[in-house]
């Protein structure tokens, strides 16, 4: 690991740190009470330090299968796409963004990605524009699934291997797929190293559940310098270029703005606007290989102009009314379509004959559609999923074409790219590196099965590997072919599995779903249910855990078995298993409304009693294999607790806070933690902001709470290194027993494995 300035607390801890006391006989009672309202630390406190990452390894989804037909990294995908976009100089460089999960670059056409989030705060993008003449240049629109006042407009100069933000603006961005961002290729500047003109229109928050941090102010904006200074145009090029999808003449540098008003064009770079067609539209395009011409989709089918756009006609188009089945796996029957719409029309810019298009209509039915005769004829486009994990659910495509090879262009089928290569009519996965799942809640490796581990996933169900993450098989909890919404993923052994189903959406009920062939089939019994509501009785908390010494007793939300998974039964007085130290005692939590005790048991949780009350509830805990400190997250912050009486008798209240770097942000949010079990100095924490990045995510002390290192990378990707920008937003963090490896599962940024080694 590189050196770095370390964060240092203000006060010793008075800690000393044991070294694998096995057995221990304490006795341990209610004895302390946080009630200091400490959820945030506010902006503009001092930052701390951080580090370059080193050792960050993807532990994407990919099956034995794909790993022997040569993926060499997998790709589960898991997060919505919004845009995709290639250079126009040689299409080696394309960026590939999602909704919340940040965005992935491929150096080499496509055949390998890697996440590119470094300086990056929005969790998504809704917009990408690389600079035509300058691909190392590239515009982002900041987004996410809420306002945020940290979205908004972000620059590249070194092909997305960092990035700064040059306008903040407080919008979402949610599901909002125009072409929002282009810049004017007519303004190239050979001495400055740029393409000086881009636009940018703002959305009109179309989607009318947005919330959080947001300002409704759709209008449209010019940067004169490439995209490091912007200015928002005068009202009335504001109030009509505004929420529009864009597009620019390529030989004059005329702008084109469509929308549900019409087409507009501006002759002096935005400034002022006339509007050319006077009816709503739903894409616009324009092709190097054809100047003069725009082509439109509305509702209904297409138009184009010949004379830069002041004139238009309808095109006449036929095979677009076939009664086909969509691309999602929801339906089967080719019936007729109802409500369909066209859009997202890109043309070639080699032959203006070829374009593609995407079609929306009811119950998920979308399509996409190719035309090599200038779009009087269409086909049908297919979609293999090949090598994907996960099932392949419909999205609104989007597209970009190659610049020089007229059958190669991008789009996206389910939730990675796609790649075809004879013009449109094929699409073939082409993820290889995409790794993007998120798993909720909280896990725990297998202590028995050294590379056993089942990760539930919120969306997609989840997989299982037997080696260490090499791996994966998908396990269908849910039974749907679209995915599944499950929790506390628990491997008791290589052929039973665990999770909790909840058949009703993320916040339902989970139903305790017990696999007995390795995750093959699936048995739920809906008496044995938990909620995720902790102002309920039966409130659980989505982890799991196998014993570390009786390994057919283990413990998932507020249900343990003893005989392997054959039965369960709901534990009195605990609400979650988190952790147990290497004498097998276990450490829990009690849910209690608003509040929460940290338990402990030494019968396999048959029984439980109180180290110590915690106001604001407990929402990860780890213990040092003595199980003489217990380190638990509570109200955003690390605190430590002794369980020695007499130690807590000198300390008066055992329960102490423990300094950890705030984000650049200002925030502090720490979610998760881990003590390594064979260097119990050593911790991790989590930290992640979920309404942004946190910069300081997964962070290290390697004496007990003291220093800090950030793990996550705040330096530009460096190509040569080998460095990958893993372990953003973490969600739970975890030591592996059996290798010392730290495992991280995130909130919509995949899996990741860290080692300093």
């Amino acid at each position: 690991m590189l050196e770095a300035t370390p964060h240092k607390r203000g006060r010793s801890s008075g800690m000393t740190p044991r070294w694998l006391v096995f057995l221990m006989t304490v006795t341990i009672g209610p004895a302390c009470v946080l009630d200091a309202d400490t959820r945030q630390t506010p902006p503009g406190s001092p930052a701390g330090a951080s580090d370059a990452a080193a050792g960050w390894r993807p532990m994407a989804f990919v099956t034995e299968e794909a790993r022997d037909a040569g993926v060499r990294i997998g790709g589960e995908g898991a997060q919505w796409p919004q845009s995709i976009d290639v250079d126009e100089v040689d299409g080696s460089f394309v960026l590939f963004a999602t909704d919340v999960g940040g965005i992935w670059r491929s150096l080499d056409g496509g055949e390998r990605w890697e996440p590119c989030n470094v300086g990056y705060t929005p969790r998504g993008s809704c917009g990408i524009a690389i600079d035509p003449h300058f691909p190392d240049r590239v515009i982002s629109v900041g987004s996410n699934s809420m306002g945020s006042k940290f979205n908004g407009l972000y620059l590249s100069e070194d092909r997305a291997a960092s990035w700064r933000p040059v306008r903040l603006e407080p919008i979402s961005g949610r599901e909002d797929r125009r072409r929002q961002v282009v810049f004017d290729p007519t303004t190239r500047d050979e001495a400055a190293g740029l393409t000086r003109v881009a636009y940018w229109s703002r959305t009109a928050e179309v989607q009318q559940d947005n919330w959080g941090d947001l300002e409704i102010n759709p209008g449209l904006y010019r940067s004169d310098d490439g995209g490091r200074t912007w200015k928002r145009l005068n009202d009335e090029a504001s109030r009509i270029a505004g929420h529009s999808a864009l597009a620019v003449h390529p030989a004059s540098g005329r702008l084109y703005a469509a929308n549900e008003r019409g087409v507009f064009i501006s002759d002096d770079r935005g400034e002022s606007f006339e509007r050319v067609l006077d009816r709503p539209v739903t894409s616009i395009a324009v092709s190097k290989a054809r100047p003069e011409s725009v082509w439109i989709t509305h509702a209904g089918g297409l138009r184009v102009s010949d004379d830069a756009g002041l004139h238009w006609r309808e095109i006449e188009t036929t095979g677009l009314e076939e009664p086909i089945a969509g691309e999602s796996g929801r339906d089967a029957q080719a019936t007729p379509r109802t409500n369909v719409e066209f859009g997202a029309l890109r043309v070639n810019p080699v032959d203006a004959d070829r374009m593609v298009m995407r079609s929306l209509a009811d119950d998920w039915r979308w399509l996409r559609h190719v035309s090599d005769d200038g779009g009087r004829t269409w086909a049908t486009a297919q979609v293999d999923p090949g090598r994907a994990f996960f099932p392949q659910n419909a999205r609104q495509a989007m597209f970009s074409w190659h610049p020089t090879d007229v059958g190669r262009v991008w789009s996206f089928g389910g939730d990675w790219p796609t790649l075809s290569t004879d013009g449109g009519r094929t699409y073939r996965w082409a993820g290889d590196g995409q790794n993007a799942v998120f798993v909720a809640g909280l896990f725990n490796l297998n202590p028995h099965h050294p590379g056993l581990l089942f990760l539930s996933s919120q969306d997609y169900n989840g997989g299982v590997t037997h080696d260490g993450g090499r791996t994966w098989r998908y396990t269908n909890v849910s039974s749907n072919g679209w995915g599944g919404f499950t929790y506390g993923g628990t491997a008791l052994s290589p052929h039973v599995l665990a999770a909790g189903h909840a058949a009703g959406g993320w916040s339902a009920p989970r139903v305790l779903t017990i696999s007995r062939d390795g995750g093959a089939t699936w048995t739920g019994d809906h008496a044995l249910t938990w909620t995720s509501d902790r102002q309920t009785e039966t409130f659980g908390f989505d982890v799991g855990l196998v014993h570390p010494i009786d390994e057919k007793a283990a413990y998932v939300a507020r249900f343990r078995t003893t005989d392997g998974g054959q039965t369960w039964r709901a534990m009195e007085g605990c609400s979650g298993v988190f952790a147990a130290d290497a004498s097998g005692r276990l450490f829990g939590v009690r849910q209690r409304a608003d509040n929460a005790d940290l338990v402990i048991s030494e019968d396999l949780g048959e029984t439980w009693r109180v180290i110590c009350s915690v106001k604001g509830g407990i929402d990860d805990l780890s213990v040092t294999p003595d199980g003489g400190t217990v380190y638990l997250c509570s109200r955003n912050r690390l605190w430590s607790v002794d369980t020695e009486s007499d130690r807590a008798a000198t300390l008066g209240n055992p329960l102490r806070l423990i300094d950890t770097p705030p984000t650049s942000t200002g925030w502090t949010r720490i979610a998760t933690v881990s003590v390594d079990p064979q260097r119990p100095n050593v911790i991790y924490v989590g930290q992640r902001i979920d309404l942004h990045v946190a910069d300081k995510g997964v962070m290290r002390s390697d004496d007990g709470g003291e220093i800090w290192t950030n793990l996550n990378l705040d330096q530009p990707i460096d190509d040569q290194s080998g460095q990958r920008d893993g372990g953003r937003e973490p969600q739970c963090v975890r030591v592996d027993p059996h290798t010392g490896a730290l495992w991280v599962t995130t909130g919509c940024y995949g899996v990741w494995q860290f080692s300093s080694e």
